[in-house]
């Protein structure tokens, strides 16, 4: 198994869904109002640095783990397509599922 995560843009958040769901994932854990620092600088979160994050996490098979991460690179290559930072990350973890 694999853990998936993404990290991306709140304002992504509905089409991540959608693009997971038609490949056939279903089952996921999202983590809104992330903070932190990266490629494209702080997030803040405030009224005049609005910009936050949001993580999704899914616990998935190896094969459907690997036809997630080929749709999701798939559209981060369209998004950057004008050589724009685009504010999404994926990594896949080894995943044990102990209960």
């Amino acid at each position: 198994m694999k853990m998936l995560m993404i990290v991306a843009r709140d304002s992504m958040l509905s089409e991540l869904e959608d693009l997971l769901r038609n490949n056939g994932i279903n089952a996921y854990t999202i983590i809104n109002n992330v903070m932190g620092k990266g490629l494209t600088g702080r997030l803040y979160g405030t009224f005049l640095q609005p910009d936050i994050n949001s993580i999704i996490f899914s616990a998935l098979p190896s094969d459907q783990a690997e036809r997630a991460v080929s749709a999701l690179a798939a559209r981060h290559k369209d998004l950057t397509t004008h050589g724009q930072v685009v504010s999404l990350k994926v990594f896949t973890l080894p995943c044990e599922e102990h209960v």
